[in-house]
């Protein structure tokens, strides 16, 4: 039976609260964020995860026991490998639901939506706090008269999703499943949760925030971090100091937050939230 995915709940009101509070979409009726994918979801950022959040909350073909049954799968397969079954981390399945529901409207199957967003840029822009050492995806259709066990198999005969399934650094997943006409619309990601930061960040970012973050290696330190243009990769700021400037982020224009850490003689960099300016 079709269950809406009432678990993403309160990760959808904080995103949205995150944004701001404001009416985010181009596409809006009266003040309120609508949901509209035959062109996708808008290109603006804050656009982007109002709507998103807005299809996934709404979504009556969301299938939310499936989506549980495919991570006992993989937990199953790596608890019987050895390693540590995965965290399911809601703003994952956030992301997951998001690409699934885009899939299922426009029929495609990719790692990619059809304006070249992946599922690092989905991970980024949902969650608001968590800081990404690797991270990946797998994607597949599958008939709606399958069961778990046997979408699983399908998804694991693919070398590179079996390898996502049983990496050893990946702390985190998040599972969605779209029935449409006859179909599953599969998306999983996958994620190592190296950090949080201990304050969300708006998705529209304005002055200077103090950023703090507890990261799961307490040998690591947190040494800078930046501000790089989403689109050319041009370093907008960067500080070594625990606080941050927004304020180079032109208008709708989007940007990632970096953070440098460093641990015994080597440094390596975490991924944290997307932004926008206002």
């Amino acid at each position: 039976m079709l269950q809406k995915y009432d678990k993403l709940k309160s990760s959808l009101l904080l995103a949205v609260a995150a944004a701001g509070g404001a009416a985010l979409s181009g596409t809006a009726v009266a003040g309120e964020t609508v949901c509209s994918l035959e062109n996708g979801y808008s290109m603006n950022l804050a656009a982007y995860v109002a709507e998103a959040s807005t299809c996934v909350e709404n979504a009556e073909n969301l299938d939310a026991a499936f989506a549980d049954g495919l991570v006992a799968e993989i937990n199953a397969e790596r608890v019987a490998a050895g390693l540590a079954p995965l965290n399911r981390r809601a703003s994952l399945d956030m992301a997951a639901a998001a690409h699934a529901l885009d899939m299922s409207e426009r029929i495609f199957a990719a790692h990619s939506d059809l304006e070249g967003r992946d599922h690092l840029h989905r991970i980024r822009a949902f969650d608001r706090t968590m800081l990404v050492g690797a991270s990946g995806s797998n994607v597949t259709v599958a008939r709606s008269a399958d069961g778990p066990a046997e979408v699983h198999n399908k998804i694991k005969l693919d070398q590179y999703n079996q390898d996502n399934m049983l990496r050893a650094s990946f702390t985190d997943v998040g599972v969605a499943v779209v029935e449409e006409a006859g179909q599953y619309y599969v998306v999983q990601v996958f994620a190592a949760a190296e950090g949080d930061l201990e304050r969300a960040i708006p998705v529209n970012a304005t002055g200077a925030q103090s950023l703090r973050a507890s990261l799961t290696d307490r040998d690591r330190q947190v040494v800078a971090w930046g501000l790089s243009d989403a689109s050319s990769g041009e370093m907008l700021a960067r500080s070594s100091m625990p606080r941050v400037r927004f304020n180079s982020i032109s208008g709708a224009d989007t940007a990632y937050l970096d953070v440098l850490v460093a641990v015994r003689d080597s440094t390596y960099l975490l991924k944290g939230p997307l932004v926008s300016g206002r």
